[in-house]
């Protein structure tokens, strides 16, 4: 479960700084189940790392309705790697609720990280958007 997003995140069970700067464990959880802040010094086991996933992508994660399950998995890549709030105010959103195809390809963009481009992020976005029109 959650494959994709294993994928491309990577764990680390100590904190360390993102390209963007933030402080991240796990498979890149910032914020605990808590509301905790990750911070410098922080450890985890791997089975808190996979609780950690879990419970992000089952209780912060509003993928759209109608989508196919390869659609919502691609999704969820997104939203757990730009947020959920960045997401909602998308057009990449309108386009998938509006179901306009061509919209959702234009629109599947996000590539930098700490305002550079990341050519990781470039991967990532061509794999989720490769997984989303299969």
């Amino acid at each position: 479960m959650y494959d994709l997003i294993k994928q491309y995140e990577g764990c680390r069970l100590t904190a360390y700084k993102c390209p963007a700067g933030v402080w991240t464990i796990g498979y890149g959880t910032t914020v605990y189940p808590n509301g905790v802040s990750v911070k410098q010094g922080d450890k985890c086991t791997q089975a808190q790392a996979d609780a950690y996933l879990e419970w992000y992508v089952k209780n912060k994660i509003k993928v759209p309705a109608g989508l196919t399950a390869k659609q919502a998995e691609a999704v969820q890549s997104l939203i757990y790697n730009i947020g959920q709030g960045a997401f909602d105010r998308s057009s990449l959103k309108k386009a998938i609720v509006a179901k306009d195809w061509k919209a959702v390809y234009k629109n599947w963009d996000w590539v930098t990280g700490g305002g550079a481009f990341l050519k990781g992020l470039a991967k990532r976005r061509a794999h989720e958007l490769m997984l989303f029109f299969s």
